[in-house]
């Protein structure tokens, strides 16, 4: 009787070590979770929580907080990037803005959803290649850049990376005028098969902002933000009355 007791005691004791051992793994598992979301939630701190929407919803994103200024049409001049003028699709602008020394200077993004109507993946990169590629920039070329692990199946993003010498506004006296300075445009560009549109983001910042609108940091998390929805099926017409029957009277 004693060997089965103490044989008992140990099967059980064994049993508790395995449970503490699972339920060690589980709270580890969970703790690192915890640590990775609140993590994510931290950076995103840095963006808007509501998002935009463009296309009735079709591309949706949050932008910085630091950009104070927004064109919701994408009509003002600040937000027609000048090698994209007269690009096509729905376009939205925000831009932030500087006093220093004595003049106004902005770092801006800017911000298209674009159908498969009017221009397909392949032909945008093209465009947009073909429009940069001058002095200085004749052999600039995309990148790839994956998603990021909390990416969710998205997409991965084409990038083009202009540094150097290259046109910024600024405004002198009440006069906003163009000049060639040292600056970055990032234009950044993604879709998918199923949602027939393509987001195309543009950033410009000149060098006198680069600190106070860390690019590389900003560009990275809004485009963890971008969502691309296929256009909204139409709501299904109610089937006609069979032969015989009335149809059902309408509803205030």
């Amino acid at each position: 009787m004693e060997t089965i007791v103490r044989r008992s005691f140990c099967l059980a004791a064994i049993g508790l070590l395995a449970a503490s051992g699972c339920f060690a793994g589980s709270y580890e598992e969970a703790y690192s979770k915890s640590v990775d979301r609140y993590r994510q939630e931290s950076e995103f701190q840095r963006l808007h929580k509501e998002p935009k929407k463009l296309l009735g919803g079709r591309l949706q994103f949050r932008f910085p907080k630091l950009f104070a200024d927004e064109d919701q049409d994408g009509n003002k001049e600040w937000s027609k990037p000048p090698i994209l003028n007269d690009f096509p699709g729905t376009r939205i602008g925000y831009r932030r803005v500087r006093d220093l020394n004595n003049e106004k200077l902005w770092a801006t993004l800017t911000v298209w959803a674009v159908t498969d109507g009017e221009r397909s993946l392949d032909t945008i990169k093209t465009e947009i290649r073909d429009a940069v590629r001058k002095a200085p920039f004749e052999t600039v070329d995309w990148q790839t850049v994956e998603p990021q692990a909390d990416g969710g199946g998205k997409p991965a993003w084409s990038i083009l990376k202009l540094e150097g010498q290259q046109p910024f506004e600024r405004e002198i006296a009440s006069v906003t005028e163009s000049k060639e300075t040292n600056g970055e445009t990032q234009i950044w560009v993604s879709s998918n098969p199923e949602s027939k549109v393509s987001a195309v983001l543009v950033w410009r910042v000149p060098e006198e902002l680069a600190a106070d609108v860390p690019l590389n940091e900003l560009a990275s998390l809004v485009s963890r933000t971008v969502e691309l929805m296929p256009e909204p099926k139409p709501a299904a017409a109610a089937a006609p009355p069979e032969a015989g029957q009335d149809p059902a009277p309408a509803t205030n």
